[in-house]
């Protein structure tokens, strides 16, 4: 999978997962590893029927499970030993979430679904999987029966119950405010602190574009009923859902589905990070990430336009986040200097260049060339000597591939720092 965040810098893995010293696996833990028969079973919870091993531990599952392990690359978002808190502390994953170990026959009671129970080998560790998920302990869980680890976020994830249907335990969350650098944008508190939300330009009221491994970097915000409850600022009747592939129930504001970032999640971490913040997403994600503003908008602050040499001349261009994905920027035939006839699908493979203050340039970009559009959301987007200006999801990167494109009714082409187009 090619995403702009693999190329995440060391430094900033650290900074977003600045974690205090995690606790050390009660000695009730840590003797279940011994040779023989591992029972999976259930017991019953405020969060309903969930996993647990035959002597009581609750048994967890982790969002950064779902991104492709290895055992060298960037970054560890799964729960080895590999993950770990930034120095001094340096505490890995697996002592605060101690894997369950499968060291024998693996057997399901309650309700637990025998074809479920798998197992999987990372970092030199065989541990249980329950329909493909890696199922943990936590430290916290001092004696049985006790899900204290229920909706933490730590370690670059979140980490939740599991059903006997495989999906995970989420509870009714609580969206509110925070204020960001920014501006005021939506969040919500989990069992470790408040953690910003963002949307992705490329889902649907219907559908989220983001599985697989895209849902390790970005953890959806789950619910357990299709609802969620709104805080000071948040207008509650903007609240929604939508169903993802894997039987979790997604909340939705403003028709758009929303997440957490991983890099916001790191165990201690304070609240109001926003790392996620204008991140461009190429293939197979194909979107830009942003904070939501209350009324239910993106919110990309303040956007530089910038430029980059394109054969014997310099072309528009915005570098994106945090991970510098440098993304060209097109104009449309059928647009005229005070509105884009780019909307709907058209704005889903084309996404218009907002800002929510005034915008900047750089490089050889002419600042006195810069105006906005109010677009029919309530958007502003940038304009370069008259023209709105707009990404190509379909190529999110330096490349020029969406110039000359005929669709929607007009051409697009690439936009020369003098203002003129093609």
């Amino acid at each position: 999978m090619t995403m702009a965040v693999l190329a995440v810098p060391v430094a900033v893995t650290a900074m977003a997962a600045t974690a205090s010293a995690a606790p050390a696996a009660p000695a009730h833990h840590t003797a279940k590893a011994a040779a023989g028969k591992v029972v999976v079973t259930t017991e019953h919870t405020n969060f309903g029927n969930v996993l647990a091993t035959g002597s009581g531990d609750s048994l967890y599952v982790f969002s950064g499970d779902g991104f492709p392990f290895s055992p060298t690359g960037m970054p560890q978002l799964n729960c080895t030993a590999l993950n770990k808190a930034p120095a001094p502390a340096s505490t890995p994953c697996t002592t605060a979430w101690p894997p369950l170990v499968a060291s024998g026959p693996l057997v399901a009671k309650g309700g637990v679904q025998q074809k479920g129970l798998s197992t999987v080998t990372r970092n030199g560790v065989t541990q249980v999987t329950y329909f493909g998920k890696p199922v943990y302990r936590f430290a916290g869980d001092t004696a049985a029966h006790q899900v204290n680890g229920e909706d933490i976020a730590a370690f670059d994830g979140t980490w939740y119950l599991d059903h006997t249907n495989g999906v995970q335990a989420a509870t009714v969350p609580t969206v509110n405010t925070e204020v960001s650098p920014a501006g005021i944008v939506l969040s919500s508190p989990t069992a470790s602190g408040v953690r910003s939300l963002y949307l992705l330009t490329s889902d649907t009221k219907k559908m989220s574009a983001c599985t697989g491994p895209c849902a390790a970097l970005w953890p959806p915000l789950l619910t357990s009923n299709g609802h969620a409850n709104a805080d000071k600022g948040v207008n509650k009747g903007m609240f929604g859902s939508v169903r993802r592939s894997d039987g979790t129930t997604q909340v939705t504001y403003n028709g758009h589905p929303v997440y957490y970032f991983a890099f916001d999640l790191g165990a201690g971490a304070p609240a109001g990070l926003t790392n996620g913040e204008y991140l461009l997403d190429p293939a197979p994600v194909d979107g830009a990430w942003y904070t939501v503003l209350p009324q239910g908008l993106p919110n990309p602050g303040t956007t530089t336009v910038g430029s980059e040499p394109s054969g014997s001349t310099n072309i528009l261009q915005v570098t994106g986040g945090f991970t510098h994905v440098q993304a060209t920027l097109y104009a449309f035939t059928a647009d005229s200097p005070t509105s884009s006839m780019c909307n709907g699908q058209c704005a889903m493979i084309w996404p218009p260049v907002m800002t929510t203050t005034p915008a900047a340039v750089s490089g050889m970009a002419n600042g006195a060339k810069l105006g906005t559009i109010e677009r029919k959301d309530g958007t502003f987007q940038v304009t370069y000597n008259g023209h709105p200006l707009y990404f190509f999801a379909k190529a999110l990167d330096s490349g020029t591939q969406g110039n000359n494109v005929t669709a929607f009714g007009g051409t697009f082409n690439t936009v020369n720092v003098s203002g003129a187009i093609g």
